[in-house]
């Protein structure tokens, strides 16, 4: 018979009925508990639940004993709950042999009858009991936090690590009672259940909430679990203050430790009992998000400030180190809130002070992000402008514009009016691609007055490079480049000994020209930028100069070094965490599009991913993306027509959209194709009309206006058109382009009947697409260059890899021809390239020479060929080969 002491079991709380999370941390724990207490591979005889005041722990533990005892052969359990008079050896003995005694095993209660709770050997002879009943026992005692006797500890210890084979303990509690359990880890005899163990999942908690008939979005569920971090108690008290709220997104929005639920449980069960000193300690450690050991020292004047950390630590005091840094703690979320919220009766001033003492620390630390935030919260002008004046350019840089925008707004007005905030606001501004805010701000910084400047010192000559900066990427938005990239020039762009500015003054000068179409000058910039910024332990300004490199590369149709470029920026956004950047999706972009060119089959996806991060921002970036994206698909979508009309309609490169001149130039051939492979020759006409417009008189329109003449078979129009590009007096913007024009001209050729200028202009098509491995433009000009292609089957030299790389590239086309080849027919059919003669093929294939020679003349007659060329040409025709 094995029953449990309800009384103990079912002992009150303080918070309400249900706290501290019923079924959601019951299976959890359940299957923690059971595995480590009945493994067959590895059973440990004690388990240590440990986990601070409203997580759960309990009640949870309660659940599983309970479930346990509804299985069959459930053990005996006994439930032993601490209290502090228990801290005496007579008394802990007679709690435990009356804990023994209710456990309602019959065997048991004769045996503990007999025992001497006073007696010295009290322990050996509870063990000789335990051997005596050969009986699974399973005891928990609760609230071991409670214990700090010595006596009572060390005879709880010695029990412990001698217990007898057929007991199990569970100790639970806030912390970890100051017992001596190293042996017992070490002798993997001791399993640990932690409070994150215990902490609740967004599924649990929904589970939790249902029962107060509280129903909150995604959001609203995302912003309790951030504030709570799956503490049950946290999670019961939002339930509570919900039900039947009007508004469950503001209460959300003020669900802190300060709301009077919150902060009546963390006074009544985390804070009571702590001295007036540590009370003090607490409130002055909490205006930091987070400290080391250093910074409390520093806040509170305390040199035994470890001391009182550890202290913390190990009784689970909601404090916690941080994964990433394990020498930085923090305080859970709800429990800061509730001491700031507090910390206004050391004074305002001194808050001030340690607001100040805290910016200063971040400073020095490099986080100019948190240094400013608290330098706000001081309202100290001076360290404010300070502040700025240093570290404009890293928050700009690091992408820390529209954060410290908001917070500017909580600055005195004299600091948000400084020049050094009026261009982080700019910035912000760009960020949002609000233009005619930047354009106002920089306009209301050019009136400035002097005198807010040191005149022609460094100071004023790092203001004004980052404010004609600005000036560059607006003006990409806006069209005045040529202007903007003057007015920089003027204040001087050359090193200045700050690696971080020269890497961002040069970077955007490099921008600016590759939207000029200069992309020469362009990388000379971008190359100088990139070696500053690799000085500077910043990722992002690497990321940023390789991104632009890889789109210079791009304009000029180098696959190669764009491949080059996108891999390492991709690379190292995966490894610092910023793969959300805008940046890091329009590298993406270049990434899809290397791979378009090989005829990849990720492109796509590729650039549906990037298009999908970017499409939430609604910007011209996202614009393009989604086109990007659109027209790389075109290959695997069901319903052709139906796509390139929506590419159409929506295609941004048609309109003022800011786009290089060379990344319109080697997008615009796949969308031509795509026109006039779907009949819609009015749209191909715009298109190339539109390049002319954008591109002026280069070999890139040319070479779309031949392919459009062709396509309409007026060759020699096409002709005459193609000519000064391939002569070389007409420069195609982009590589790929001649590549193209050269596949043109073979086309011509063909057309005409000029087999051997149509393979010189295979060839050299060829010769300019094997160093980049480029596919596309062979497979933009149709099937007639596959069968030239595979007429010129081994008349390549050295191209012939890369022609065969090519004919194994083109889809294989539907052909009855296979249907009507036998099995040994195919088979022979697959020898045929290798130009070995009839009586070898019949000694590998066992066959006679005759039986050889009777199914070559099946395999002509059925190809409709007269010889062994022509035979492999019109297989690899029908895909055969």
């Amino acid at each position: 018979m094995t029953a449990i002491h309800t009384e103990e079991f079912h002992r009150s709380t303080r918070i309400p009925s249900g706290a501290g999370g019923r079924t959601v941390t019951r299976t959890r724990l359940y299957a923690l508990l059971t595995t480590a207490l009945t493994d067959d591979a590895h059973t440990y005889p004690v388990a240590l639940v440990c986990a601070p005041a409203g997580s759960g722990k309990t009640r949870a533990v309660a659940d599983w004993a309970r479930e346990v005892l509804a299985a069959e052969h459930a053990p005996t359990i006994v439930w032993l709950t601490i209290e502090e008079r228990y801290n005496d050896v007579d008394a802990f003995h007679r709690a435990i042999l009356r804990s023994l005694t209710e456990s309602g095993n019959r065997r048991l209660q004769k045996l503990c009858a007999q025992l001497d709770s006073t007696s010295p050997d009290f322990g050996a002879l509870l063990s000789a009991a335990f051997n005596e009943l050969a009986e699974s026992v399973w005891m928990v005692i609760d609230d071991a936090h409670l214990l700090h006797d010595g006596d009572v500890l060390a005879d709880l210890e010695a029990f412990m690590r001698w217990q007898p084979p057929t007991l199990r303990t569970i100790v639970c509690g806030r912390f970890e009672p100051p017992l001596a359990l190293q042996r017992l880890r070490l002798d993997g005899k001791l399993f640990t259940i932690s409070a994150r163990d215990l902490a609740f999942t967004p599924n649990e908690a929904e589970e939790m909430l249902a029962e107060h008939d509280v129903r909150l979005n995604a959001d609203d569920l995302t912003a309790l679990m951030d504030r709570t971090e799956g503490w049950a108690a946290g999670i019961r008290l939002a339930g509570m203050s919900l039900e039947e709220h009007p508004d469950p997104s503001r209460l959300m929005a003020e669900f802190t430790g300060d709301r009077r639920a919150v902060a009546d449980y963390l006074i009544e069960e985390v804070l009571s009992g702590q001295t007036e000193d540590m009370r003090e300690f607490l409130l002055r450690t909490s205006v930091p998000a987070s400290f080391t050991v250093e910074l409390a020292e520093k806040l509170t004047n305390c040199t035994d400030a470890r001391s009182k950390i550890d202290w913390l630590e190990h009784r689970n005091f909601l404090i916690s180190r941080i994964a990433e840094s394990p020498t930085r703690y923090r305080y859970h979320p709800l429990l800061r809130s509730y001491l700031r919220a507090e910390i206004s009766r050391i004074g305002h001033v001194e808050v001030e002070r340690l607001e100040l003492a805290v910016a200063r620390w971040h400073a020095d630390s490099g986080d100019s992000l948190l240094a400013l935030e608290h330098a706000v919260n001081s309202c100290d002008h001076g360290e404010i402008v300070e502040l700025l004046g240093r570290c404009s350019l890293s928050l700009i840089v690091e992408g820390h514009s529209e954060a410290v925008d908001q917070l500017l707004t909580q600055a005195p007005r004299s600091s948000q009016n400084h020049p050094s905030a009026r261009l982080i606001r700019a910035a912000a501004a760009l960020d949002a691609g609000n233009i005619p805010v930047v354009t106002s701000t920089l306009e209301l910084l050019d009136r400035a007055p002097s005198g807010l400047l040191v005149d022609d010192g460094p100071e004023s000559r790092v203001h004004l490079l980052l404010r004609e900066s600005l000036r560059v990427q607006a003006s990409i938005q806006t069209g005045d480049i040529d202007d903007a990239l003057n007015r920089l020039r003027s204040v001087g762009v050359e090193a200045t000994g700050d690696p971080g500015l020269d890497a961002f003054v040069y970077l955007q000068e490099g921008r600016a020209l590759l939207f000029l179409g200069r992309t020469d000058e362009s990388e000379h910039a971008l190359t100088k930028a990139l070696a500053h910024a690799r000085l500077v332990d910043t990722p992002l300004s690497v990321i940023y100069c390789l991104g632009t490199l890889a789109a210079t590369a791009m304009s000029r149709g180098d696959v190669v070094q764009a491949s080059e470029f996108s891999d390492e920026a991709l690379s190292i956004g995966s490894a610092h965490s910023v793969a959300e950047d805008p940046t890091i999706q329009l590298v993406s972009l270049v990434d899809s599009w290397r791979r378009y060119l090989r005829i990849d089959s990720d492109a796509a996806a590729i650039a549906l991913e990037a298009a999908d991060a970017l499409r939430p921002a609604n910007n011209d970036a996202a614009r393009l993306a989604d086109s990007v994206a659109a027209l790389f698909g075109l290959d695997d979508c069901e319903h052709r027509h139906k796509s390139v009309t929506s590419l159409h309609t929506h295609w941004p490169l048609s309109d003022s959209l800011p786009v290089p001149p060379g990344i319109r130039a080697v997008l615009t051939p796949g969308i031509l194709c795509a026109y006039l492979t779907t009949g819609e020759t009015a749209w191909a006409k715009e298109l190339v009309a539109q390049t002319q417009s954008f591109l002026g008189a280069s070999g890139d329109a040319a070479v779309l206006e031949a392919i459009a003449h062709l396509h309409a078979h007026r060759l020699d129009a096409a002709d005459k058109r193609l000519q000064p590009v391939l002569a070389g007096d007409l420069k195609c913007v982009a590589e790929t382009n001649l590549i193209a024009a050269w596949l043109v001209d073979a086309l011509i050729a063909h057309a005409r009947k000029h087999d051997s200028r149509a393979h010189r202009a295979l060839t050299e098509a060829l010769r300019l697409a094997e160093p980049q491995s480029v596919l596309r433009p062979f497979h933009d000009c149709g099937r007639q260059i596959r069968e030239l292609l595979v007429r010129s089957t081994g008349r390549f030299g050295v191209l012939e890899p890369f022609a065969d790389l090519l004919r194994a590239s083109f889809p294989h086309e539907p052909s009855s021809a296979s249907d009507l080849l036998t099995r040994r027919e195919l088979e022979l059919l697959t020898e045929l390239p290798s130009w070995r003669t009839a009586e070898q093929i019949a000694a590998d294939l066992c066959v006679s020479v005759n039986t050889v020679k009777t199914h070559l003349r099946g395999i002509y007659r059925k190809l409709g060929v007269k010889s062994r060329r022509d035979a492999i040409a019109a297989a690899q025709r029908s895909g055969l080969l």
